[in-house]
């Protein structure tokens, strides 16, 4: 995963070609991620996010035909060409990245950090659908395959090479970054349900997630507030998606019935 830094005005050639323009030779791997930021000088207002697009590499090639000249007004020695253009919830790589790397720097590119790539990754995945997870069951997997391994083989072989891509555009809620910094601040990083404390990144600060319990995608009104958000473990948080658990809202705070045990939650 990568960044390349556009100005606004620059990014508009960017997002009309999926194609960015470069002195650099810069090779990349093919379909790796590049994520489009502006730069903050060119942002509109303050509160305007960085990185709202991302795209796909296909390659770097030559710019003989002063293609650039015509999609920027400027002559670049190089042209990176894209595919599967999307647009993302919009965010800024300080506000997710775990690693104290500087990704401010006055430079056209920066390689993004595994350890901050998996957080961004992760970001990106919480804009599809909750019911899309590991869980579900695939029609391809035949419920009476007995042998698993040779099952596994099979689809080892179906998915061999690198992975592709589909192009889709999402409707994604804008989340209050802010608030959610706020919220950890007041309640901590121990999750409210098994009462452990995350373990500690890289950064030396403790990892926590936030867990909303009125589900955003069902459009309720206020639920982006503070009273509809616990701090969770990664375990627990799971837990509440996917197992067997109840709740209901006491106004103010949430009762939460998991396996049969009663929790009760004071939120404002």
């Amino acid at each position: 995963m990568i960044i390349i830094k556009n100005s606004a005005a620059s990014l508009v050639g960017t997002l009309e070609n999926q194609k960015n323009a470069t002195n650099n030779n810069i090779v990349l791997e093919k379909n790796e991620i590049i994520l489009l930021q502006q730069t903050v000088r060119s942002l509109k207002n303050k509160g305007q996010k960085q990185i709202c697009w991302m795209m796909n590499y296909v390659k770097t090639y030559e710019d003989t035909n002063n293609e650039s000249d015509s999609i920027w007004g400027k002559h670049w020695k190089y042209i990176i060409q894209g595919e599967n253009l999307r647009p993302v919830e919009g965010f800024n790589i300080k506000d997710l990245q775990v690693t104290a790397h500087n990704y401010s720097q006055p430079q056209f590119n920066v390689k993004v950090k595994p350890e901050d790539e998996f957080e961004i990754n992760k970001w990106i995945e919480e804009m599809i659908d909750q019911t899309n997870n590991d869980n579900v069951f695939f029609p391809e997997v035949a419920k009476d395959y007995k042998d698993i391994a040779a099952q596994i083989d099979e689809l080892n072989k179906k998915y061999l090479g690198q992975p592709d891509y589909r192009s889709s555009i999402v409707k994604a809620v804008r989340r209050p970054t802010q608030l959610k910094k706020a919220i950890i601040q007041r309640d901590g990083t121990t999750c409210k349900i098994c009462r452990k404390e995350g373990f500690i990144k890289k950064t030396g600060e403790r990892y926590c997630e936030l867990h909303h319990m009125i589900e955003l995608n069902r459009n309720a009104p206020n639920t982006l507030q503070s009273w509809n958000v616990l701090v969770l473990c990664a375990t627990c948080h799971r837990q509440l998606h996917y197992g067997k658990t109840h709740s209901q809202y006491l106004n103010p705070g949430w009762l939460i019935v998991i396996d049969g045990k009663e929790y009760v939650f004071n939120t404002i």
